[in-house]
């Protein structure tokens, strides 16, 4: 899954989940080694969401609401000699452009996604939600 489709899958399923429309999950191609994994925030809202395209390892965090927050999310995996947790905010508002992190991680590692809501740079994250998958 290409960082454009991923994106778009963001943005859509933010604003589907947010009007109450069942989504369709990520899944991983027959050829593909790793899983594509994406979660909401906790709020009614589905005011942010995350998600990690197992296919060259992109970190995407998504805004979908309005509401002065903005959104967090981190991504962690663990090698023989180091662990790993890469935060990446979108702080550009809601409806703008996702922010995105391509990442080197070795395939087959287990990594762990979470998005959170946060008021500002120093604020504290609420509405938090983990995933895990296989790069």
């Amino acid at each position: 899954m290409g960082v454009r489709t991923l994106k778009r899958a963001l943005r859509t399923w933010g604003g589907l989940l947010a009007g109450g429309t069942a989504a369709v999950m990520f899944a991983a191609g027959p050829a593909a080694a790793g899983t594509d994994i994406y979660v909401n925030t906790t709020d009614p809202f589905n005011s942010a969401a995350a998600g990690f395209a197992s296919e060259g390892e992109i970190f995407t965090v998504c805004d979908n609401r309005a509401d002065g927050l903005r959104a967090s999310g981190h991504i962690g995996w663990i090698e023989p000699t180091a662990s790993h947790w890469v935060k990446l905010e979108d702080t550009n508002g809601a409806n703008n452009s996702c922010a995105t992190k391509n990442l080197e991680i070795r395939e087959g590692l287990k990594v762990t996604i979470e998005i959170c809501v946060k008021d500002g740079a120093n604020g504290d994250p609420k509405h938090c939600a983990t995933k895990r998958g296989v790069a």
